[in-house]
C-alpha cells in the first residue's frame, strides 16, 4: 500500500495479480472511494512477477513500484502509463520513501547486521547511481518515518528505540549542485538554519502552480483567435508590497522549477519567460498615473471578447430516469422538455441554442467549417485533463467524478472551429446501462473524431460503427516533443 497525504490518495496493489486499486478521500462521504476501476498491470511485467513495494512521489501524480527482479519503475496515473527509465537496485529493498519536497527516493538495504539507507534523484532516475547516506546505528527491527517539520524542505528522518523507549530524529540538508544532490547529516536543531522570517502560506503566489497543474500550458492545438498578436506585450507579473521585495522573484521562479520537475509537462519557456517584479504602491503609482502610457497588450474588442468567451464550457445535455435531456443556453427546462415531446428533429434544433457560442456559430466565425472532436471513457480516467491538454480548453476535472452530462467548449483555429465535447464517464453507479447508452449514441452521431482511453478497447463490432481512435496524451514527458504536447494515435485509417 502507498499514502499521499497531500492529495489524500491512497494505492493498494495485489502483488500476484498486478492490480492496482487507487482510491480517493472524498469528505462528503467520510471515506475513501475507489477512482475507476482497477488498472491491469501485467502487460508490463513478465509472468510470474511481482510487487514488493509501492511509494508515491510527493507532490505528483506518479507512483514508484519495485517488483521481486529489484527494479524499480514510475507509474503515471495521469498518462497510464509507465516512464521509459528503470532503475536496477542491487537487490530487494526492505523499505521504499520517497522525500516530502519530492526531490529524492530514498531506500533501504540490510547488509550483514547493518541498515543501509540509499538516495536517488527523482528527475535523474534510472540514469544516475544512488548516493549512500552514512547514518549509524539505524534499528534493522523497527520502521522509520521519512517526514518534514516546519516546511517541506526540511526533512528528518525518525527512528524510534522501543528499547530505550527514545524517538531519534535526523536532518537531511538536500542541496542541489549542477545535477546532483548532495545528502549530510545536519547538527543543526530545528532543521533549516536560514535566517529571517519564512513565510508559511503564500496562496497569493502559489495559486499559479494549481493552474498550471490542472490547465496546459502548451497545448496540442492552440486558439487562434487573437490575429493582432504583433501588439502584445511580454507577460508581466508585479506585486504590490511595502516590504520584502527581494523574496517575490526568487520563489516564483522557484515556484516554476518545483512544477517543471514534479508535472514533467511542456511548457516552452513559457513560464520562464514571465517578467515578475515588485514594488511600492508609491513607485508604481508614480509610474502609471499622470498622462504616462501603460505598457499593455492592446487586442481588438471583438477579438479579446471571443478569446475570452471561448475560455467557458457550457452544459448542453444530462442524463436522467433513462432519458437524454437537451439544455438550452445551459439550463434544464421542464417546460422546454415538455413541449419538444413528440417534436420532429427540425423542432428539436430550432429550439436549441448554445448560449455565449451563438455568436461564434451564426455570425463572429460563421464562414469557418465545424470539427468535432469528443471524449468517452469511464469515470476518472482523465478525459476531461487529456482534452484540456489537447484542444487547449478548460473543462474542471479532478479525481474525483466531475463532469456531469455532456459539456461544450470550442477552439477557434486558423482552419475552422474545432468544438471539443465532455461526456460524462460511462459504467459509473450514478447512471443506468440505458443513460451509458444515450450518452455514447449521442456522441457517435455528432462526432467527427472521438478520443478514448488507452486502457479502454472497444468490441470489434463496435469500432466499425462508433467513429473513435485510441488515444493516448503523455503530458509528462517533454523530452520526445519539446515545444508540444506528445499525442500518439494508434490504429485510425
Amino acid at each position: 500500500m502507498a499514502f499521499d497525504e497531500s492529495k489524500r490518495v491512497l494505492s493498494v496493489v495485489a502483488t500476484e495479480k498486478l492490480l492496482l486499486h487507487i482510491f480517493v478521500h472524498d469528505d462528503s462521504r467520510v471515506g475513501f472511494q475507489a477512482n475507476s476501476s482497477a488498472i491491469n498491470l501485467t502487460k508490463w511485467y513478465p509472468e510470474g512477477t511481482l510487487i514488493n513495494h509501492a511509494c508515491f512521489i510527493c507532490g505528483g501524480e506518479e507512483l514508484l513500484l519495485v517488483d521481486t527482479s529489484a527494479h524499480a519503475r514510475i507509474y503515471s496515473l495521469t498518462t497510464m502509463q509507465f516512464r521509459p527509465a528503470t532503475l536496477n537496485l542491487i537487490q530487494i529493498p526492505t523499505a521504499v520513501y520517497s522525500t516530502p519536497d519530492g526531490s529524492c527516493l530514498i531506500t533501504s538495504h540490510v547488509r550483514g547486521s547493518d541498515l543501509t539507507l540509499t538516495a536517488y534523484h527523482w528527475s535523474t532516475f534510472g540514469a544516475t547511481v544512488g548516493i549512500p547516506l552514512k547514518i549509524p546505528d539505524l534499528p534493522l527491527d523497527q520502521p522509520l518515518l521519512l517526514t518534514s517539520l516546519t516546511g517541506r524542505n526540511i526533512v528528518h528522518l525518525v527512528t524510534l528505540d522501543i528499547d530505550t523507549q527514545s524517538c531519534r530524529s535526523i536532518a537531511l540538508d538536500i542541496t542541489q549542485k549542477a545535477t546532483e544532490f548532495h545528502f549530510r547529516e545536519r547538527a543543526v536543531r530545528g532543521g533549516n538554519a536560514k535566517s529571517g522570517n519564512i513565510t508559511a502560506h503564500n496562496c497569493l503566489i502559489d495559486c499559479h502552480a494549481e493552474v498550471w497543474t490542472r490547465f496546459p500550458v502548451l497545448t496540442a492545438i492552440q486558439r487562434e483567435t487573437i490575429t493582432s498578436a504583433s501588439e502584445r506585450c511580454q507577460r508581466t507579473l508585479v506585486f504590490i508590497t511595502e516590504q520584502d521585495h527581494h523574496g517575490f522573484v526568487p520563489h516564483f521562479h522557484n515556484l516554476i522549477s518545483t512544477f517543471e520537475r514534479t508535472s514533467k509537462k511542456p511548457t516552452g519557456n513559457l513560464l520562464k519567460r514571465i517578467d515578475v517584479s515588485s514594488t511600492t504602491y508609491s513607485a508604481f503609482h508614480n509610474s502609471h498615473i499622470g498622462g504616462v502610457e501603460w505598457s499593455v497588450s492592446k487586442f481588438r474588442a471583438g477579438e479579446w471578447l471571443a478569446e475570452f468567451l471561448c475560455l467557458i464550457p457550457i452544459q448542453i445535455a444530462v442524463t436522467m430516469e433513462n432519458r437524454f435531456i437537451p439544455l438550452k443556453d445551459g439550463v434544464y427546462s421542464t417546460q422546454l422538455e415538455k413541449s419538444l415531446l413528440g417534436a420532429d428533429v427540425n423542432r428539436i434544433v430550432d429550439h436549441l441554442s448554445f448560449g455565449w457560442y451563438e455568436s461564434l456559430f451564426q455570425s463572429y466565425m460563421a464562414k469557418k467549417p465545424v470539427k468535432v472532436v469528443s471524449s468517452m471513457g469511464e469515470q476518472s480516467v482523465g478525459k476531461s485533463f487529456s482534452l484540456n491538454h489537447l484542444m487547449d480548453t478548460s473543462f474542471a476535472g479532478s479525481a474525483m467524478r466531475t463532469t456531469e452530462g455532456v459539456w461544450m467548449s470550442v477552439t477557434p483555429t486558423k482552419d475552422a472551429l474545432v468544438v471539443a465535447l465532455d461526456f460524462e464517464g460511462v459504467h459509473s453507479i450514478e447512471r443506468s446501462t440505458q443513460e451509458d447508452t444515450l450518452l455514447v449514441l449521442f456522441n457517435t452521431a455528432i462526432s467527427n473524431l472521438g478520443a478514448i482511453p488507452e486502457q479502454l478497447r472497444l468490441k470489434p463490432r463496435y469500432c466499425r460503427t462508433i467513429p473513435f481512435i485510441p488515444v493516448e496524451c503523455d503530458c509528462s514527458r517533454p523530452g520526445n516533443q519539446p515545444e508540444s504536447v506528445s499525442i500518439n494515435i494508434g490504429d485510425h485509417h
